[in-house]
């Protein structure tokens, strides 16, 4: 599946700013974003183009990759082989030692022999595989876009069941039911209302802990006694 250009994704030309880049993606974002368009499997997958999109376009390292070889089909979304992502660097890597895939191990090369001196090796290089694999292993790996929120309740209010307000990591408010005899320490999930990323959004987790009376009235404790009995 070939994969659509990413300015025209967004909408805007080559010649944008990445403030303008960014200011697209957000008015698009919020019209395809899947809490307004509950149900719309077309606007989901919209959504989906829109963060693949500007996961290129807003980053400015990523963005200047594309505008170099995204024309020339070496973004390898749209190239007649069918690969993805920046995979299509092992079939042009093929080609250059003579065949197909695998042909390639023990091959040495540098970006320079590509598209400088061609055919010229340089001692003390890995092969393609080693090499990329390398990168990847190095790279960071990504924050959990999931919150988790702790909230202390009244010991009464988990007993008896009780709704809380909850504030979400972007200011948004909602309600949260906690139900009758629910125990401290237990984890609700609320389904995207973590934070977003690249067309991403994760969960938000809400932990509610009892939080106990520091002076029980005499009469008060009489009555939490003959209940201890009964349970």
């Amino acid at each position: 599946m070939s994969k659509k250009d990413p300015y025209s994704v967004l909408g805007v030309s080559k010649s944008a700013t990445q403030d303008e880049v960014k200011k697209a993606y957000r008015k698009l974002a919020m019209q395809y974003h899947p809490d307004k368009n509950k149900g719309d499997k077309k606007a989901e997958e919209k959504f989906k183009e829109l963060g693949a999109a500007y996961e290129v376009l807003g980053d400015a390292k990523k963005r200047k990759e594309y505008d170099t070889f995204g024309s020339a089909g070496a973004w390898f979304g749209g190239s007649s082989g069918g690969g993805q992502g920046f995979g299509g660097y092992e079939d042009i890597f093929s080609q250059f030692s003579g065949g197909g895939r695998g042909s390639s191990q023990g091959f040495e090369f540098d970006l320079g022999d590509l598209f400088g001196g061609m055919g010229q090796r340089q001692k003390g290089r890995t092969s393609s595989r080693e090499d990329f694999s390398h990168k990847r292993e190095s790279e960071p790996e990504k924050p959990s876009l999931d919150v988790i929120k702790t909230v202390e309740v009244p010991v009464f209010d988990l007993i008896l069941g009780t709704k809380l307000d909850v504030e979400t990591v972007y200011s948004k408010h909602l309600t949260l039911t906690v139900p009758t005899g629910t125990k401290s320490g237990t984890k609700f999930r609320i389904k995207w209302k973590g934070r977003q990323s690249g067309g991403e959004i994760g969960d938000m987790y809400v932990i509610v802990e009892a939080r106990m009376p520091k002076d029980i009235p005499e009469n008060i404790r009489k009555l939490l006694e003959s209940i201890k009995d009964q349970i």
